[in-house]
């Protein structure tokens, strides 16, 4: 776990671990007041005779505490005041605690996040969506809550336990060793009773919790088709069955967290029982056996809380292991800061780029034949490229693999950012992140979310700013202004853009790709759900764009649209659906 932390938290650690110590000994400190001052209220004559309560009671009886009940009594203050020091210096150091803990959730989110979103179209793809969610948005502070705040905590009862065992041990080494034999005793117990159950369960809480999500998630999406074919009900069921199995999970390991304080009790008033039972077959019991049976029954009213929160933290973290795995899989990724897009040169905009495609073989794992083999093909600036083929033909493949998020199989994507310049190889000695910014993509599926239209075209990236006059005019190009209304940008968009129809969902989307103005732009079935006029209007814009100089990439359905293009790639006919 400590290999998760950076620099900065590693050094926080080390302070924490301080913190820890060092409020073991007030804990057991502040305990320590207690005896003393009750010893005094039973026999105060010892006030008298004890050289240092006589030199401390000289003392107050200038200030007119000068008898010895309001000694007393001030000593019943002075112990009020350290258990109040004890609690308040406890919560602060759990404070510290807590706040470290999640801020070291909060970057793991962030970390997951980029390992998650920095993975291949295909893994992202092939991964149940409600685990994603799971892994970015719930696992981090499961992580925090439960291996770091709990962790800390096992830490803090250690080092109390072990206090409280070398008092024992340099006071009487009989009491410390019927201790000890109390509490392995017990342990042993709750590990065979807790272990198989504790794993079993983390096994079905790591598949069905991100389960019950991608349920809700899917519905959500789903809205329309779910409540049309009156499917609510059937959903529903699927997922309060999952969930029920969860819930009887976490009953059955909410008793087992319980179990070790009920068993540990028990233990200990059997082993002070007993003791008085063996005692008294053989006699009257001595004072001395009597004193060592009640430090006998004062350490194990202590030490049980503490071996009971430990045995409980114990089983927590044994329960959700499987956070940990995936956190640590997560973790291992490389630093977010190592992500993050670097503003693109001056002259980004203004580049022409060429993409050749070598000998290009792209495949699925798991398929027996690659989507397409062999593919040689070449895509200049200064033009129009159409891609078309049947369903299942590779058209969507394709283009995955020219931004880059697709691995070739075999051959190469080559790609030349000016006439003279070096050619560079898309994913060997050219980054996939700075190719991204140099492509303006439109997929088949727009996506739209909860905001603005402003924050939709700029997806909120920090410090992107909007081409207001171009946008404007694209507004105008596009016949959005009717449905946006007199303040286009500030329009709130539902999720998804559903208070739009699907052809406003897509041309705003389009107007996104196209005022970012970069130098290559794919269009995966652009015009799918737009009239033959707009379809115009569409095709217009884009060939402005080539004749300015981009890239521009159509994958269409449509032939007649095709082939208005300057260039046509035909894929060629497949039988296989799942391409």
């Amino acid at each position: 776990m400590h290999a998760l932390l950076n620099g900065p938290e590693r050094r926080k650690s080390a302070w924490l671990f301080v913190l820890i110590f060092v409020n073991s000994f007030v804990e057991i400190a502040g305990l320590a007041v207690v005896v003393p001052v009750i010893s005094l209220v039973v026999r105060p004559e010892t006030i008298a005779t004890h050289p240092q309560l006589q030199y401390l009671f000289a003392l107050t009886s200038r200030v007119g505490i000068d008898t010895h009940p309001r000694f007393l009594i001030a000593l019943c203050l002075v112990m009020i005041g350290a258990f109040l020091f004890k609690a308040t210096f406890g919560l602060a150091v759990n404070l510290f605690q807590t706040r470290f803990s999640f801020a070291v959730a909060h970057r793991l989110s962030g970390a997951m996040w980029t390992y998650h979103f920095s993975q291949s179209l295909e893994r992202m793809r092939s991964k149940d969506s409600g685990q994603v969610i799971s892994e970015i948005n719930t696992w981090p502070v499961l992580f925090a809550s439960t291996f770091m705040v709990s962790g800390l905590l096992l830490l803090s009862e250690l080092v109390i336990i072990a206090i409280i065992a070398g008092g024992l041990l340099w006071y009487n080494p009989v009491v410390f060793m019927s201790i000890g034999l109390l509490l392995a005793f017990g342990t042993l117990i709750i590990r065979r009773i807790s272990r198989r159950r504790l794993t079993a369960y983390s096994d079905i809480r790591r598949q069905l919790e991100p389960h019950t999500t991608t349920l809700i998630n899917n519905a959500v999406r789903g809205f329309l088709e779910v409540i049309t074919f009156r499917a609510s009900d059937s959903v529903r069921d699927a997922y309060l069955k999952d969930r029920w199995t969860i819930f009887r999970i976490n009953s059955n390991t909410t008793v087992l967290n319980f179990a070790p304080a009920k068993l540990y009790e028990v233990l200990a008033v059997a082993a002070v029982a007993s003791s008085i039972v063996l005692t008294l077959l053989q006699g009257t019991p001595e004072a001395g056996f009597l004193e060592l049976l009640s430090l006998m029954a004062l350490s194990a009213y202590r030490i049980m809380p503490s071996m009971s929160r430990l045995n409980g933290v114990a089983m927590q973290l044994r329960g959700n292991m499987y956070v940990l795995h995936a956190i640590e899989e997560g973790g291992r990724w490389l630093h977010p800061s190592q992500f993050h897009e670097t503003p693109a040169d001056d002259l980004l905009h203004k580049a022409q780029v060429s993409i050749r495609l070598s000998g290009l073989t792209l495949g699925y794992t798991g398929k027996a034949h690659p989507v397409l083999s062999g593919l040689d093909a070449e895509f200049l600036p200064g033009r129009m490229h159409g891609i078309v083929g049947p369903s299942g033909a590779g058209k969507s493949t394709l283009v995955s693999a020219l931004l880059g998020l697709h691995a070739p199989e075999v051959g190469r994507i080559e790609i030349q950012m000016n006439p003279g310049t070096a050619t560079h190889v898309l994913g060997i000695d050219l980054d996939l992140h700075r190719w991204l910014l140099h492509t303006a993509y439109l997929s088949q599926h727009p996506f739209l979310f909860q905001g603005t239209v402003k924050d939709n075209l700029t997806l909120r990236v920090p410090g992107a700013r909007l081409n207001e006059p171009l946008v404007n005019h694209l507004l105008d190009r596009l016949e959005l202004r009717e449905c946006l209304g007199p303040a286009p940008l500030d329009f709130l968009l539902q999720e998804g853009g559903s208070n739009l129809s699907g052809g406003q969902q897509q041309r705003l989307a389009l107007l996104r790709a196209l005022q970012i103005e970069r130098p290559v732009l794919i269009l995966d079935e652009a015009t799918s759900s737009l009239d033959m006029s707009l379809r115009d209007v569409v095709f217009a814009l884009l060939r402005e764009r080539a004749d300015s100089g981009c890239t521009v990439i159509l994958v269409t359905h449509d032939t007649a649209l095709a082939d208005r293009c300057d260039e046509v790639l035909r894929l060629g006919d497949v039988t296989d659906p799942n391409r």
